[in-house]
């Protein structure tokens, strides 16, 4: 896990959770009796989290939150101290 970016973090944990969805999906064709074969089914129920839709950010709107989280980072200096 430590090889991941914050990024690729995230999109490992979406993975995580599309893959538990579609099992308990799978869970359900398999016990329920249902005329459709799975991928029919899956594509009627199974809805995607992920949005694809990210509104751009100003510089403006850029700075405020660095400023806004650097109240919760302390800078390293030189040496390793804080």
């Amino acid at each position: 896990m430590s090889t991941y970016t914050l990024e690729g973090l995230a999109d490992f944990i979406l993975q995580l959770y599309d893959q538990q969805n579609e099992d308990q999906l799978w869970e359900i064709w398999l016990n329920k009796q249902i005329e459709d074969d799975f991928p029919a089914f899956k594509k009627k129920h199974y809805r995607k989290i992920k949005n694809n839709k990210t509104k751009k950010l100003s510089e403006e709107e850029e700075k405020q939150i660095i400023e806004s989280n650097m109240r919760y980072i302390k800078p390293i200096k030189k040496g390793g101290e804080t």
